[in-house]
């Protein structure tokens, strides 16, 4: 028996980039892969879903999808937009309470996803260039009149959502996902993040109006952020129109129990059978079951170890848990021994951990065979015997 066959394994990917989504097969891919625990689904209903829906409309705003690097904000966008585009996709989720509430936005949108990247234009500039590519693709042809001849955007993108609806009728929303907005804006000088930030408002000011719709990922909170402290005024307008979303990083272990080690009732019934006889050898094995036979072949430790190393994104953990089963997918798992892994490779992945943050002194490390190195919380050894490294 080897460790492919007690556990459902899917890799997981270091970066979600937000356009890849524009593939069918790569959406599918990320809203199968996407793992929602029910305190997420709910947050997603409340937040995020209530804005973007197209009936029941009571004063609709832009959303703020805030959250740091590794916490899932691509790929959170990345399944919104994909199942607001095709309702097909909406069968691939996961997490049964957010199929059903977002069964409203299902297949109810023309999408538009933009990344911003290393660029001198205005934020107008961008949107609007961007919107004019993607409908003249649809076949709408549009053109926004030139920043220095008009007095407002409203008007321009009134016009715009009327075009729309032409080619697609009253009953279909423009979803645009905008990644990577608060990188670009820390580039701009004030007075030009003024002028993005009152460009900002009104795309917000005609959601409630029309069927325009908005969601853009920043990596910290807008509107308290003391680094544009010095257009706070401009900030204020724009808040009234922007609801500001904050999700937290899923719990590692949840995560790599539901995506990377995801096991059948079968599997997990094979696995308590083969831990039950290594109990004795353990602390707290037998009290604990379930949390080896959930986290198998990974020890429930190493993950508790990693939460403590506060600088650690989440996403380089479970890359470092993904590429380790990766190695020994096609090893036996042997019956005199319990086959957990509480080591981490001494390649690629530890060396990103080593870089991110230091071992705090609370963790031990114990000298290894060269291609290993065991780092688990002090004193307890006998947590490794899984893979001895003691001589």
């Amino acid at each position: 028996m080897k460790y492919r066959d007690l556990i459902q394994f899917d890799p997981i990917e270091s970066v979600i980039v937000l356009r890849s989504a524009d593939d069918k097969k790569k959406a599918e891919e990320l809203v199968s892969s996407y793992v929602m625990s029910d305190s997420m689904a709910e947050l997603i209903s409340a937040r995020i879903i209530s804005q973007l829906r197209l009936e029941e409309v009571v004063d609709n705003k832009g959303i703020l999808l805030v959250g740091n690097y590794g916490t899932g904000k691509s790929h959170l966008m990345s399944v919104i937009s994909s199942i607001a585009a095709d309702a097909d996709m909406l069968a691939l989720a996961q997490n049964a309470q957010f199929k059903t509430d977002a069964a409203c936005i299902a297949g109810r949108f023309e999408v538009l996803r933009i990344e911003i990247g290393s660029t001198a234009m205005s934020l107008r500039g961008i949107v609007t260039s961007t919107l004019e590519q993607d409908l003249a693709k649809r076949g709408i042809v549009f053109k926004f009149p030139p920043a220095d001849q008009i007095t407002n955007n409203k008007d321009s993108l009134l016009d715009m959502m009327a075009a729309f609806a032409e080619k697609y009728g009253e009953n279909r929303g423009y979803l645009i996902v905008v990644d990577e907005l608060l990188d670009y804006l820390k580039t701009r000088k004030d007075t030009e993040l003024m002028a993005d930030l009152g460009f900002m408002r009104e795309l917000g000011e005609i959601i409630k109006s029309t069927r325009f719709r908005m969601i853009s990922g920043v990596q910290e909170a807008l509107f308290d952020n003391s680094a544009f402290r010095q257009v706070s005024s401009s900030l204020l307008k724009m808040k009234d129109r922007f609801e500001q979303v904050l999700i937290r990083s899923e719990d590692m272990a949840y995560v790599a129990q539901n995506r990377v080690l995801r096991k059948s009732a079968e599997q997990k019934a094979q696995i308590r059978e083969h831990l039950q006889k290594f109990c004795p050898l353990y602390q707290n094995m037998a009290d604990r079951l379930e949390d080896y036979v959930d986290m198998f072949p990974i020890h429930p430790a190493y993950i508790y170890t990693f939460q403590h190393i506060v600088t650690v994104e989440k996403r380089e953990v479970l890359k470092t848990i993904s590429e380790t089963i990766s190695g020994v997918l096609d090893q036996d798992v042997n019956d005199t021994k319990p086959g957990i892994i509480s080591t981490i490779p001494t390649g690629s992945a530890s060396r990103r951990i080593r870089a991110c943050a230091p071992i705090p002194p609370s963790m031990r490390s114990y000298r290894s065979p060269p291609s290993w190195r065991i780092f688990f919380p002090a004193p307890s050894r006998r947590q490794a015997i899984g893979r001895w490294p003691f001589k």
